[in-house]
This record gives structure tokens, C-alpha cells and sequence, in this order.
């Protein structure tokens, strides 16, 4: 059936129709080919001529996905059809071949291009709906909108790959569904500031809707440009400071009053350039630099007025000029960290009037012009006016618009230059370039120049200090220190592959990102877990840990490793007093192995505390060589944290052959007739028991020993693949949480490919013996799930900081950092014929591979050498002129027969650390918490039985640590023997378990630690 007129929309979902044409509506059920006619009949079909339409198909309740199996087909004059017809991204475009790629998302509208060129010269007879669904008996419907036959626009020639990123990509999300859930951020990379459209001036959470909230008319409206520094719509914005010109008689301040209708058409959205023409004739241009931005408008000669507004999202805010310049504070959004942001802007015109807009938000101003075109430069400053001041003259005075422009393209050029594929579709080079550019977005420089360009001064107000005192008009309240501070980085997202990207596309400006997050801990004690921009009680994990640890292994030259490492250490070994920093649950979960069932989330803080603990291993492991001062200390760290991060056979439960949470007193937290793997949340974040299945990405082979070997890990992961994500069962959440429908959409099984949990699991096949199978599932990833870039979606979830980015850039290549931590690379297969990477500051590297349109391995060679296994370490990756994929159509046996390296390498089940003695509630040094603690002079303990021990620890208390100790042993609790003895140690920080090596380990019974003078410790283990 099909009528016509409407289409979906609203305001709760991604849904929307598009402008300028009435949706049709097609229904029915399936069970045999549908055939309508739409109009179109008349056109020659030129060279360069394309189909291009939006299809939404619903979701039929029964997930038979019939809806997708849709298209719009060409009927020529000679009765003839376009056969063998291929999408923009290479699928069958009829609709059976639409329906059989799961290229159309269901509850989403969909971008279909078809290129016509094969039938040029041919007259179109008529357009035709087609649905072609397989199984019988399903109920189907979806709508089809703005179908057109034209020439497709010119494709950029690679002279400026910024023309191949839109930062509209991700922006068609919202909070029901996301797609990125991204803003059109035009910035310096890693920039100071970031500037964005807005279609809500009122909100630091979605302020640029692709697709929403349109006026009557169906169009989107400019509420503003806007001065943002949001790492996220979860996180929220913070210090938005927006301007808006008007073309009205009375300076409008209302946001709603002053919007301007436009056309996404209309709109230029580019790393270095935003200009939109709005449809009340005004046009708005924007070019930044690392501080500011230059702003071009241009008015209606017969503008009734042209006005300039100055506005916040709430009343905390103030502006004022002075004859010479706009200056002014705001202070508003996400709480973590902000202190109050500082602006200085000088016009091209000196305005006629300065004052109260009319309408809106009480401290909103107007500037008002009696020239149609104005130019405004303007520069911000998290220190005060006088410095934003300074930022403007060192960075936009005397520049023309075309030079900040230029200079903004020149280092975004730089910036994605370092990939250059060759034989790459233009989705594919919108992808790759649009995923450069998120990548290079963050972190965020934190820091200002107070100095010249030749002598640098670098300033900084610290979001992680208390501020002192109350910030003025001028000034900020917050501590100003010397140094260089980033911010903006989700670790629990990012550690996964944005770091890893990082350090393998850009090096040296990593040893820099990492020195940035490090001043955190030097200032604040702490490394924040979620920087936005300081400490946020956010997401599990620290995982700075294993971000900068890999980045050392991976030959980073980092200016402080040791401050790297400690920030690190003191994350794995204290139990910090504020739940905004640190890691949860581990006042006793440091001594139990895992954090138990008391702290929410718990199976997740304990699975990714094994992951950082290794990373943090190898790193001190290699740190030792380079600090012989401190070698002794880092080796017995990294032998107890390599042990330690072994302990996730703690949390696997034999009976259910899963993960699950423990109980503090140390049973398994449900029966096996309780526990359910689909179910989501409780021990788990953002996901279900499935996805936290294979959690173990430091030791693939002993988490395939769990599962009985490399044959059950196989079997395991095709139940995983196998099982579908129905999006019902809610478990600890209260609603149907975004991420499960995402999960659901990406119609791979339980594979939740839309969250960052589930972003290593398909490489884990290369430990069964299987590489095929992570072959085909990383290119479905590739071909499938990164579509709809021209519409505002492009990504299957969350676009995190570069990180969903960065897993399509090294799946691309063939490769992904499995194991974040150990400087290595699993393998895949190639996407292009061939591609050149050109790291800054590295060796030229190129990847070809034969056969590309297949994605299984039959060989693979470095350098002209065969490569055997599926993994390459980092040296020899980054030493390599060449590395040439051979791929075929069907699996073959590369790979099969050597698996790649793991912490652990033979069949037995990885045995973790073991505290020897007893568990005594009564007696705080023994009772495996360290929220007690003791007086000791002299301790004496007996076990159960002799043991050997082979590392004990300590635990300091709130004061009065030890320095100075004997450990001593004994058979029979008389004769003595001294098994170890420190002298002038130091515990860093209070409540911090140190590690120790029994330099002579022997069988015995009876042990006593002895203290010169009395201390105060909360804990003491022995260990084998």
C-alpha cells in the first residue's frame, strides 16, 4: 500500500522528515514482491547522474527487519532496469540486495545514492517502489522521502582533505538514540575553545539538532554561534558563550525570537570554516584559532536592522564595551571543574549602540551596525580579560579572515594527512578524514600563552585545584600555575583506541597530551577518569593507566615517565577518600582480589582494574632499566600488579560459564537460575554479561583456558555472535537505555558494537585459531555501521573523543591494539588497495592489499617476509616500508596454527596471588579492609599451616608510615630467621599497599614484622 504526505518526526528520536518533499508511506506483508510507481518518468540520464532518496523503514515488532528489504529502482523506456546497481557504499541497490547487507538502519532514515552513469543516454520510463522481503507473513511500513535524479556533485581532488570532513557527521542523535551525538565543531586541533552552530542557545547538552525541533516550515533554525567546550552531551557543556547576528528592527535577545531559518544545503561545515546563508538573507562566516575565532557577517542591504547579540545560556554572564572592545565572563554548565571563562572581541565598525537586547536573558547585550558587513574578532581566556586580550593580539590582530582561515586549513592539513588511501570510495575518504578530524579534536588544550611567539609563557587556570577567593569581572578565582594542562578525555572510551591512535599517528604531540594529564595529578593528587575538564564521579576504570602506559611502551618519549607511572601506581595501590578520583571498592578490593557487589558496577571496576594493572606492570618492568636509582621498587611493583591483574579468574563463575560479581563475602552474587547474560546493568556498565563475556584483552589465551581453550573461547564467541540483542530486558535500569537499542540496531548478535565495551571482542578470534572470522566481522563493522555521513549520523553509538573514530582508522589498516598495554597490534584484513601513512614525526609506511573488495587473509608479508601469526609488534610495524595483504573471497589457513602472545601461553588456567593468611575481622591488619588501622611495633601471626610466601605487603595508614622493618620466620614460633629488611622506605600517600619481595622465601609457620619505633599500618598480606 502507499500514500502520501507526512512522514515521521518529532521530537523524541532521531526521527524527522525531510524539507521540501511529502514522505510516502509503504506497508504491507511480506511474502512476495511489491512493485509501486512513484513519479519521475522523462530524464536522459546523463554521465554523473545519481538516484538519490531517504528510506525509513519501521521495525516490525516480530525483528524481521522486511521494511529494509526496500529500494527505489529505474524503469527505463526499453523496459530494461539498472542491473547490477551498487549503493555508495559498494551494496546491492536493489531491494533484496538493501535488505541483505542490514545497510538500512530500522527506525532511522537512510541516505540512498545510486550512481546512473551506466545507463546514460537511457530516458527513465518511470521510478518504481520496490519491497522484496524474503520470509513470508511479516507486517511491514516504512516511508520514503525526497527521491531526486540530478548530477551529484564534484568530488574533492585531495588537495584539501579538510573538504572531505563535514563536522556535521554525528549530529543527527539525539539523547533516545545516538549516531555520534556529536556537534559541528569548528576548531584549531586540540584546541582552547571550540565554536558550533546552535539550534538551542538554552542548553549545554544537545545545542546543534541535525534533525529536530524544526520550525512549521520543517527547517532548522540558528539560534547562535557559540564559544563550547563540550567533551560530551553526557558530560555537558560548559562556559558557552554565544553570538547571534540579527536582522531585525529591535535587537532581538529571545533565542526563540531571534532564530534564523536555514537549509542544511546552505550550510559549510568544515574543520577550518562554518558559513551558513540563513533564509532572512544574513550570512554568518566563522574561522578559528587555538583561542578565538574570527566571525564575518554580512547583512540585508535592506536589513531593517543589523544587530549583534552577546548571550549565555543562563544569567550567569555579563558583557559591556567600552569605545574599543566587547568584554565580558561567563560561568555556566557542567560543574567539574569550571571556573569562569574570559572574552575581549574588537569590531571592524564601532557600533552605533551598545546595550540591553530586547528580550531574553537579562545580561544579554546588542551591538548594533549601520554597515552591512561586520567583522569581529574575539578571543577567550579561562584567566581573565586581560590575557584573552593578549591571546587576540597574538593570534587574530591584523589577520585577515582569508589568513586565519588558511592558517586553521594548513595544521588541520597536517593533522589528517598522515593517511593517504588510494582506490578509496568518497564515503570512505569522507570517513576516514571525518574520523581524522574527531580523533584530532581532543583532548583539549587547557593552556594560554602570556608570553610572545618566539618566548612562550604558558599559563594555565587549574580545574582540579580549589579555587581561592571569588572571581570578578576581571579575573579568575581559580589557581593560575606555569605549565601546560589538557583536559577532555573519557579514559573508560578513549584508553580502547584513541591513545593508541595517538601514539601511533602523532608521537611526539602525545608525549605532550599525556605530560598535559599528568599536571593533573601534580596539581590535584589525581589523574581525572572522565576530564570535563577535572574530576568527575564518571564511568569505571582509571584508565589513564594503561592510555599513557601504552603510549611509553610504545617508544613515546614522555617528559616525566616516572610522574607518568607514579599518577598510575597510586590509582592501583591507594583507596582514594573522594569517589570523583581513583578507583571504587578497593578499601577491601585490593585484599579480596575483586571489588564486591557493595560497589555499583562492580564486575566492570574489577575487569578493567586487571586491564590498567597489567599495562601499569609493563611499564614499570621497562621503566627499570631506565631508572637504576629506583629499580628494585619497580620490579617488585610490576611483578605483584602482573599477578594481580591475573585475578579475573576470581570473577568467573564455572557453573554459568560467565562473569559475575562476588558478594563481600565472597559468593558468586546470583544462582545459576538467576543469572541472566542478556540482562543489562548491575555488575556491568552500559552493558550486559555477554559483552563483559571476553573482558580480558591483556590475556586472550588464559581467558580461552576459562572456557576450556581455544575451541570453547571459538564456541563462545559464535554464541555471541549468534545470540540477538533484543532490547527488552532492562535489568538495574529503569528504562530501555539507549545503548541497549543501539545494540540492537547493530544486528550482529549480542555484539554491541554501538558502545565501547564490545569494540575488541571480534579480534579476540585470532586466539581460537579462527583469524577468518575477525576478518569478516571487522569488515562487516567497516562496511556496515559507519553510513548515513552526508545525513549527520555516520556512527553506529556515542562517538567518544576519537575513539569510534579511531577503531574504523585501524580497522581500515588491518589492524587494532587489542592488548592496550603491550606494544603490539592484532591483525585483520586491509580496506584499500593501498594507503600511506605518513605519522608525524615517524617513517613512511605503506599498506597495499590485492583482492580488496574480499576480506580473508591468505597471506600477509612485512617487508617481503611472511608474517605467520595475527599480530605485529609496534617496532616492527613502525620499521616497516611496506606490508602487502594477499586477500581472497573464502577463508584460508593464514594464521591458524600460531596463536599471537598473551600473559598467559599454555593451557592451564592463570593462577593469581593468594593471601597465606587468614581473614580475621577482629584484628585490623588482618581483616581486608584498609578503613582500619593499627599501632604495631612488633606483629606475630601464625598460619594454618607452613607456606612459602613470596611477596607481602603493606598497607600505610592515615600517618605515621613505616621506614624502617624487619619481616622474620619461624617453625616452631621460637628460633627466628630474617626473610627481609627495609630500611628508609616511604609510602607516598596514606592508606597506599605497597608490594615487597622476600628476598629468601622458605616453608614456614610462624611470622613476626618488627618496627624500631611504633608506626601505623591498615593491612598486611603474604602473598604466593
Amino acid at each position: 500500500m502507499i500514500e502520501s504526505g507526512g512522514g515521521p518526526g518529532g521530537s523524541t528520536s532521531s526521527r524527522a522528515g525531510f524539507s521540501g518533499v511529502d514522505g510516502t508511506r509503504y506497508s504491507g506483508t511480506s511474502g512476495g514482491r511489491l512493485e509501486v510507481g512513484l513519479p519521475g518518468a522523462g530524464r536522459v540520464v546523463a554521465v554523473g547522474d545519481r538516484l538519490r532518496y531517504k528510506v525509513y523503514p519501521d521495525l516490525d515488532a516480530g525483528l524481521s527487519y522486511s521494511a529494509t528489504y526496500v529500494a527505489v529502482e529505474v524503469v527505463f523506456a526499453d523496459g530494461t532496469r539498472l542491473d547490477g546497481a551498487r549503493d555508495q557504499y559498494g551494496q546491492a541497490a536493489d531491494a533484496a540486495g538493501q535488505g541483505a547487507a542490514k545497510i538500512l538502519y530500522a527506525d532511522q532514515w537512510n541516505d540512498v545514492q545510486v550512481d546512473l552513469t551506466a545507463a546514460a543516454g537511457k530516458t527513465i520510463a518511470q521510478l518504481v517502489l520496490v519491497v522484496d522481503a524474503p520470509e513470508a507473513g511479516h507486517e511491514f511500513a516504512g516511508w520514503i522521502d525526497d527521491v531526486e535524479i540530478g548530477p551529484a556533485p564534484a568530488e574533492p581532488d585531495g588537495s584539501d582533505l579538510t573538504e572531505y570532513v563535514d563536522t556535521r557527521r554525528g549530529t543527527n542523535a539525539s539523547h533516545d538514540f545516538s549516531r555520534g551525538n556529536t556537534l559541528p565543531i569548528t576548531a584549531w586541533p586540540n584546541g582552547f575553545n571550540f565554536l558550533t552552530p546552535v539550534t538551542n542557545a538554552s542548553t549545554h547538552r544537545w545545542p546543534y539538532e541535525y534533525h529536530r525541533a524544526n520550525n512549521a516550515d520543517n527547517r532548522p533554525e540558528l539560534q547562535g554561534l557559540t564559544f563550547s567546550h563540550q567533551p560530551s552531551p553526557w558530560m555537558g557543556d560548559r562556559d558557552q558563550l554565544t553570538i547571534m547576528p540579527v536582522a531585525a528592527a529591535a535587537p532581538l535577545g529571545d533565542p526563540a525570537e531571534r532564530a534564523a531559518a536555514f537549509s542544511h544545503d546552505d550550510e559549510t561545515a568544515r574543520p577550518d570554516l562554518y558559513a551558513v546563508d540563513l533564509a532572512n538573507g544574513v550570512r554568518a562566516e566563522l574561522t578559528p584559532t587555538d583561542h578565538g575565532a574570527i566571525f564575518r557577517f554580512t547583512f540585508p542591504q535592506d536589513a531593517p536592522g543589523r544587530h549583534l547579540i552577546f548571550d549565555t545560556i543562563d544569567e550567569n554572564g555579563a558583557f559591556e564595551y567600552d569605545g574599543n572592545a566587547v568584554t565580558g565572563w561567563v560561568e555556566n554548565g557542567s560543574e567539574t571543574g569550571r571556573t569562569r571563562m574570559y572574552c575581549y572581541g574588537e569590531f571592524s565598525t564601532a557600533p552605533t549602540a551598545f546595550g540591553e537586547a530586547h528580550g531574553g536573558r537579562a545580561n544579554a547585550r546588542a551591538a548594533t551596525f549601520d554597515v552591512p558587513e561586520v567583522t569581529l574578532r574575539f578571543a577567550t581566556s579561562f584567566i581573565g580579560v586581560d590575557q584573552a586580550r593578549h591571546s587576540l593580539k597574538l593570534e587574530l590582530a591584523g589577520r585577515s579572515f582569508e589568513e586565519i582561515q588558511a592558517a586553521a586549513k594548513a595544521v588541520w592539513n597536517e593533522r589528517l594527512q598522515v593517511i593517504r588511501p588510494e582506490g578509496a570510495t568518497p564515503p570512505q575518504l569522507r570517513t576516514v578524514y571525518g574520523n581524522l578530524y574527531r580523533l584530532n579534536l581532543y583532548p583539549n588544550s587547557h593552556f594560554e600563552n602570556a608570553g610572545t611567539p618566539d618566548a612562550p609563557e604558558y599559563r594555565y587556570a587549574s580545574p582540579v585545584l580549589p579555587t581561592v577567593g571569588t572571581a570578578t569581572a576581571r579575573e579568575t578565582n581559580a589557581v593560575v600555575k606555569a605549565g601546560k594542562m589538557y583536559v577532555n578525555s573519557g579514559f573508560w572510551d578513549t584508553y580502547r583506541t584513541a591513545w593508541p591512535a595517538y601514539a601511533f599517528f602523532y608521537p611526539a604531540l602525545t608525549a605532550e597530551l599525556v605530560d598535559g594529564f599528568v599536571q593533573q595529578y601534580r596539581d590535584g593528587g589525581w589523574i581525572a577518569r572522565w576530564s570535563s575538564p577535572g574530576y568527575a564521579d564518571c564511568m569505571t576504570g582509571t584508565s589513564s593507566d594503561v592510555s599513557f602506559a601504552d603510549a611509553y611502551l610504545k617508544g613515546v618519549t614522555l617528559p616525566d615517565p616516572l610522574a607518568t607511572y607514579d599518577a598510575g601506581l597510586r590509582n592501583a595501590t591507594v583507596a582514594p577518600e573522594a569517589t570523583e578520583v581513583g578507583r571504587k571498592g578497593v578499601e577491601t578490593g585490593f585484599f579480596a582480589g575483586y571489588v564486591s557487589t557493595d560497589t555499583e558496577e562492580s564486575v566492570s571496576w574489577s575487569l578493567e582494574a586487571y586491564l590498567n594493572d597489567f599495562a601499569l606492570a609493563e611499564m614499570a618492568t621497562r621503566l627499570a632499566d631506565d631508572h637504576p636509582e629506583r629499580r628494585d621498587q619497580l620490579l617488585e611493583e610490576a611483578e605483584y600488579l602482573r599477578r594481580r591483574s591475573l585475578n579475573y579468574v576470581l570473577l568467573f563463575d564455572n557453573d554459568i560459564n560467565f562473569f559475575q560479581g562476588r558478594r563481600p563475602d565472597g559468593a558468586f552474587a546470583k544462582s545459576t537460575a538467576d543469572f541472566d547474560p542478556e540482562e543489562w546493568g548491575g555488575d556491568f556498565t552500559e552493558t550486559d554479561g555477554w559483552n563483559f563475556a571476553f573482558h580480558v584483552a591483556h590475556d586472550p589465551r588464559g581467558l580461552a583456558n576459562l572456557y576450556g581453550g581455544p575451541r570453547g573461547l571459538e564456541a563462545k564467541l559464535d554464541a555471541f555472535f549468534a545470540t540477538p540483542e533484543l532490547a527488552v530486558k532492562k535489568g538495574t535500569y529503569s528504562i530501555v537505555i539507549h545503548e541497549m537499542l543501539e545494540a540492537q540496531a547493530v544486528r550482529m548478535g549480542q555484539f554491541g558494537f554501538s558502545n565501547q565495551p564490545a569494540h575488541h571482542i571480534a579480534w579476540m578470534y585470532n586466539y581460537t585459531g579462527t583469524p577468518a572470522k575477525t576478518q569478516a566481522i571487522a569488515r562487516e563493522v567497516l562496511d556496515r555501521l559507519y553510513v548515513g555521513e552526508q545525513i549527520g549520523q555516520g556512527y553506529p553509538g556515542d562517538e567518544d573523543n576519537g575513539e569510534m573514530s579511531a577503531w574504523y582508522l585501524f580497522a581500515a589498516l588491518g589492524l587494532y591494539p587489542l592488548r592496550v598495554g603491550a606494544p603490539e597490534y592484532a591483525i585483520g584484513s586491509a580496506l584499500f588497495p593501498r594507503v600511506t601513512l605518513k605519522p608525524l614525526g615517524g617513517k613512511p609506511l605503506t599498506i597495499t592489499a590485492t583482492n580488496p573488495e574480499h576480506p580473508y587473509v591468505q597471506e600477509l608479508q612485512v617487508d617481503g617476509k611472511h608474517l605467520s601469526v595475527a599480530s605485529i609488534t609496534h617496532a616492527d610495524l613502525t620499521a616497516a616500508d611496506q606490508i602487502q595483504f594477499t586477500l581472497g573471497a573464502e577463508p584460508s589457513d593464514w594464521a591458524t596454527l600460531e596463536h599471537p602472545p598473551a600473559l598467559t601461553s599454555d593451557d592451564a588456567v592463570a593462577t593469581p596471588l593468594v593471601d597465606l593468611i587468614p581473614v580475621d575481622p577482629n584484628n585490623p591488619l588482618f581483616d581486608d579492609t584498609s578503613t582500619t588501622e593499627t599501632t604495631v611495633e612488633q606483629a606475630t601471626w601464625s598460619l594454618p599451616a607452613p607456606a612459602t610466601p613470596t611477596l607481602y605487603t603493606l598497607t600505610s595508614g592515615s600517618a605515621n608510615a613505616p621506614t624502617t622493618w624487619q619481616l622474620e620466620a619461624s617453625t616452631d614460633g621460637t628460633t627466628w630467621t630474617l626473610i627481609d629488611e627495609r630500611t628508609n622506605q616511604t609510602f607516598p600517600w596514606p592508606h597506599q599497599t605497597r608490594p615487597f619481595t622476600i628476598k629468601t622465601p622458605a616453608n614456614y609457620q610462624h611470622y613476626r614484622l618488627t618496627t624500631p619505633t611504633p608506626t601505623t599500618l591498615a593491612q598486611l598480606e603474604l602473598l604466593h
